[in-house]
């Protein structure tokens, strides 16, 4: 077995175990969920919940899973493998009988909207630009002498609906940006799906990708594509940040999250959501 075949394998293991999986109680209220998707949570589970927190206040009764949407198997060409892990989630998404779903990630997104058709699929930038940005954002980056190029992800091309939204949110929050040659529909690949078969080739295309923008900075809505971005030179942030962290230099600075530090904030976030289970049971 290949080596990048032996880490989906442990990937996919590891992202369906009880260890690294989470969902909010049943309630019958709750006919939406949040799904945030495994980079974001590898990233920062502070972000995650802050995220899960904006929506449960503005639209109420709203759910959570933290669990993989197991497209890594289908990128890897594991086609028994991704119907079995994506049946776990869907076995979720009918326990909980979600009638909407919520998705921080692109892949997520096109993933479940494949593969639940019964389901709305929403991703979150549809979500905040409906519901309004944070007062305390408004126009907070209006002086800010940065203009961001804004990357977008491929696996919504088509989805101009969420291309509009994110441009939509940046614009309220005061953020200036230029696009890429190839953006919205036309958006070129940020080289992450590569890795999975082949690094050199996708640390080239990560760079090709990057240095396309005449920006030194970054921006993206997919967490994949920001650390991407940064390993291809680039300072990179993902718009969540800027929306949920007012402390953006720091993530400039701060380091790609290591392999273990991924599975440690993955399994911070799960105790996040145990501890608010435990907290609305009244414990």
């Amino acid at each position: 077995m290949k080596k990048s075949n032996i880490g989906v394998k442990l990937h996919q293991l590891s992202s369906f175990s009880k260890f690294f999986t989470a969902s909010s109680d049943y309630n019958k209220d709750n006919m939406r969920v949040f799904i945030p998707g495994c980079s974001l949570t590898d990233y920062s589970p502070e972000i995650v919940m802050k995220t899960y927190k904006y929506l449960s206040d503005n639209l109420g009764n709203t759910g959570i899973i933290l669990k993989c949407c197991a497209a890594p198997s289908k990128i890897s060409g594991n086609k028994d493998g991704f119907k079995s892990y994506y049946s776990q989630l869907q076995e979720e998404i009918e326990k909980m009988k979600v009638k909407e779903i919520i998705t921080a990630c692109q892949t997520c997104y096109r993933t479940i909207k494949e593969n639940s058709p019964d389901i709305e699929v929403k991703s979150i930038w549809e979500s905040i630009n409906d519901i309004g940005i944070p007062s305390d954002v408004k126009n907070r980056y209006k002086d800010l002498d940065i203009v961001f190029a804004l990357h977008d992800p491929c696996p919504i091309r088509k989805e101009n609906i969420i291309h509009e939204s994110v441009r939509d949110v940046l614009n309220e929050m005061g953020i200036k940006i230029e696009e890429f040659n190839n953006c919205r529909e036309k958006t070129s690949c940020c080289g992450e799906k590569l890795s999975i078969q082949n690094k050199e080739l996708a640390l080239k295309h990560m760079r090709k990708r990057a240095y396309e923008a005449d920006s030194n900075y970054i921006l993206s809505y997919c967490e994949s594509c920001v650390k991407s971005m940064k390993t291809a030179g680039k300072n990179s942030i993902h718009v969540l940040d800027l929306v949920f962290d007012d402390n953006m230099n720091s993530k400039f600075n701060q380091k790609g999250v290591n392999y273990l530090q991924k599975w440690i904030n993955r399994h911070k976030c799960k105790t996040y959501i145990e501890q608010l289970k435990n907290i609305n049971k009244g414990e």
